[in-house]
């Protein structure tokens, strides 16, 4: 039988879910099925306690369309947001099968947006699909004295490994990491960069710096996943100003900012600006 006599039989349908999490190379394989599920050479397994969502909306509101998860809290794409959210997406596509059928229907593609743990036995995420992650209200590139562009990024231009610190963290304590090498930077060097370092699989987690200060760096998110002698690679932020592109990165013909702006809006209501 195909998918579709599957679907509209009244008593010969076996259906499955097939949830396939990413991130990089990595990958999750979860199935709502009591067997495990092979699909080409990946193994979709099944869960202990199961796992199951709230089904598919298309009402055309972003916020009654999200598409949630139940899973067993111990449940392995989950444990990365414990204690913070993740420095990359983790996506997620969802698609239908019958057991037997070798015919298989892509249902949807999106991304973590958050996970929450309501039991000690369970959690849930929310995935927003791509279609409700367009309507999200977002900044526009206007008019600025400061720059409107993210350092590091295309737009930007900065290579941010001619920019890279390596060292190794010598102290943790709260938010904070500690190395000599640090000290050897002016105070603030740092302020609004991040650091990162390796978790396996050729990914890396990260953290934002809020404030550098001598040998030490206070970071937003606190420092879950770090330990003392740690290999990490630290990255300076900038304040998107022109003096801070030119004198800090040499990038002042990228800056995206008009520092000299005049400071009275043509919009103000007067008939002559």
């Amino acid at each position: 039988m195909s998918f579709n006599s599957r679907e509209t039989s009244l008593a010969a349908g076996t259906p499955i879910r097939l949830y396939e999490f990413s991130r990089g190379v990595w990958r999750w394989l979860y199935n709502t099925s009591d067997r495990d599920i092979t699909v080409g050479t990946q193994l979709y397994r099944t869960l202990r306690g199961g796992i199951s969502d709230n089904g598919i909306r298309q009402s055309g509101v972003s916020k009654q369309d999200a598409f949630v998860i139940t899973a067993p809290a111990d449940i392995e794409v989950a444990q990365p947001w414990r204690g913070s959210r993740p420095s990359a997406e983790i996506y997620l596509r969802v698609r239908d099968m019958h057991y037997g059928e070798s015919e298989i229907v892509h249902r949807l593609t999106g991304s973590i947006s958050s996970v929450k743990w309501p039991r000690l036995d369970t959690c849930t995420i929310t995935i927003q699909d791509i279609e409700s992650s367009m309507e999200r209200p977002g900044l526009i590139d206007t008019h600025s004295r400061t720059c409107t562009t993210t350092l590091y990024s295309t737009k930007c231009g900065v290579d941010r490994n001619l920019h890279r610190v390596e060292t190794t963290i010598q102290s943790l304590a709260g938010r904070t990491i500690s190395s000599g090498e640090f000290a050897s930077y002016a105070d603030g060097w740092f302020n609004g960069g991040y650091v990162e370092w390796p978790i396996g699989q050729g990914e890396y987690d990260g953290r934002h710096i809020e404030t550098h200060v001598g040998e030490v760096l206070q970071l937003l998110g606190g420092t879950t996943g770090l330990a003392g002698g740690q290999a990490i690679r630290v990255y300076p932020g900038c304040d998107f100003l022109a003096g801070t592109c030119d004198g800090k990165f040499g990038n002042l013909l990228n800056l995206r900012a008009t520092p000299h702006m005049d400071g009275k809006s043509p919009f103000d209501g007067e008939q002559v600006f």
